[in-house]
């Protein structure tokens, strides 16, 4: 339900809708005010501005991880990868079926297994149809991209973030070193709820929406795809926000 509230999409359809209800029951003042509303919140959300900076607040709060970097490539890792979904077709190989969030996801697990020698990858996510999990797909899809299944391990768990944290640090604790990979825009509130589970990470974000001149424009045409990067933003910060009131988990 939050999600639904949450989605601009879903926003504009409900003004709307009022809007003609109330044109219908011939509020006609009321109606230009909604109508008014209605104008704003599409100019609001559907132009560059407001999704860009949001998006742009949250995908720039951590840089892609450059391995060299790390004080000690030679010692174990465990890469974990955040599930991003995958659709079902017996004709297709599983990169085939794996979301684009998903896919990209993996490729930069794999990105950073093939540069850590000791690197495990930890594939993690559930199946809400009850069919092959997410865990699995992306297995399946490292497998054929040359990983090796003796350095993969699953989580088929987790339905979400909160619970992508908990089931490893029942699991695991902070006794390994951890690289979590994941949509930068998700990446803080990753950061956020690994840390209350006292999990100690790297972050390793993919999947930008925001790239190069992207970045900086504030003025165009108002697009769907601007009201899906406000969506995407809406949602970190809200479950960010529901994180910060919540005092016991």
């Amino acid at each position: 339900m939050i999600r639904f509230l949450l989605d601009p999409f879903n926003i504009l359809w409900t003004l709307l809708l009022f809007t003609l209800l109330l044109l219908f029951l011939n509020k006609w003042k009321v109606a230009k005010w909604m109508g008014g509303i209605t104008v704003a919140w599409l100019i609001i959300t559907s132009t560059p501005f407001l999704p860009t900076l949001l998006l742009d607040s949250l995908e720039s709060r951590f840089e892609p991880l450059v391995v060299e970097s790390l004080a000690d490539r030679e010692v174990p890792y465990h890469i974990l990868v955040h599930g991003g979904g995958h659709g079902f077709d017996d004709r297709l190989p599983p990169n085939s079926l794996l979301s684009d969030q998903a896919m990209k996801r993996l490729s930069e697990g794999i990105r950073l297994y093939h540069k850590l020698p000791n690197s495990v990858l930890v594939l993690s996510g559930f199946s809400s149809s009850g069919r092959t999990t997410q865990a699995e797909m992306l297995r399946d899809a490292a497998l054929l991209m040359g990983v090796d299944e003796d350095r993969t391990i699953m989580q088929t768990e987790p339905g979400n973030t909160f619970e992508e944290a908990k089931v490893y640090a029942e699991r695991f604790g902070n006794s390994n070193r951890l690289i979590v990979v994941t949509s930068a825009a998700h990446m803080p509130r990753v950061m956020m709820t690994f840390k209350m589970f006292e999990i100690d990470l790297v972050p390793s974000p993919t999947h930008y929406s925001l790239k190069g001149s992207h970045r900086n424009v504030w003025f165009g045409l108002p697009s769907s795809s601007h009201m899906g990067k406000m969506r995407i933003a809406l949602n970190e910060y809200a479950a960010m926000l529901w994180y910060q009131t919540k005092k016991e988990f």
